[in-house]
């Protein structure tokens, strides 16, 4: 697909968002939830993958810039709407792409959506992505919205890609986010499960939480719950649905605003 073929995608908003849920381990609550793209939908009425569309985006400085600006203010406009017609305490949790996060000027990028779109810096969460490198003065943007204005940030997918241990260093993360694959392994592979628990241990050390992806089985769930993750995603716990779907997930599970 060609550069131009891309940006009509994005202009068209042929690009539909999906959630999926972060469930909240000990308590039976799922106030969290993730977006992303997960399908384009076709001239025909139908849809295809988006995943090879945005290996494309990823690759291209000016398509990363142009879909991010596209995507923060629609997920967090369907965010605010969504937690204004469920009155539950949500966070909006969202990839963010380094190419994006390093320009000068990403922070007040960032505010005037959020002013525009009436959701609360406090309810929005985050994810650096692995697909691109992230600069100085990326870790200086990221730092500054988490420090100063209360946006989350989670250290996406780690074991994998950029997410790694330098960054832990240098970013201000509220937590860490376990790569899919270490779920695949657990609990038949002992040394995986050796491997999980001294990671869990080593954020709890860093005073940061953990949450598991990829939990697609009844003792995973346990596993991960009893080794102290704080949250956890997978098939299991819910399946990426379009948003407007989520409505009914959250209004079953989600905590609802403190009045």
């Amino acid at each position: 697909m060609e550069h131009n073929e891309i940006r009509r995608l994005i202009e068209s908003d042929a690009l539909q968002l999906y959630g999926q849920p972060k469930w909240t381990f000990g308590k039976n609550t799922c106030n969290t939830y993730e977006v992303f793209v997960e399908k384009i939908l076709t001239p025909d009425g139908g849809s295809m993958s988006a995943w090879p569309v945005m290996g494309l985006i990823e690759a291209d400085e000016s398509l990363t810039v142009m879909f991010s600006s596209w995507f923060m203010e629609r997920a967090m406009r369907s965010a605010a709407d969504l937690s204004a017609r469920t009155g539950a305490n949500m966070t909006l949790s969202m990839n963010l792409l380094p190419l994006y996060a390093n320009r000068e000027d990403c922070p007040q990028r960032v505010l005037r959506l959020l002013e525009m779109t009436g959701l609360s810096p406090k309810k929005l969460q985050f994810e650096l992505s692995e697909a691109q490198h992230i600069s100085e003065q990326g870790v200086k943007n990221l730092n500054l919205l988490h420090d100063e204005h209360g946006i989350g940030l989670l250290l996406a997918n780690f074991g994998t890609g950029h997410s790694n241990i330098d960054l832990l260093s240098d970013v201000h993360f509220d937590g860490l986010e376990l790569d899919r694959s270490f779920a695949r392994r657990i609990p038949d592979n002992e040394q995986a499960c050796r491997l999980v628990i001294a990671i869990v241990h080593f954020a709890h050390t860093l005073d940061i939480y953990v949450c598991a992806k990829g939990i697609e089985t009844q003792e995973q769930f346990e596993f991960f719950e009893e080794i102290g993750c704080l949250k956890g995603q997978g098939y299991l716990i819910g399946m990426p649905m379009p948003v407007e779907e989520l409505k009914e997930y959250m209004e079953k599970y989600a905590l609802k605003h403190v009045r």
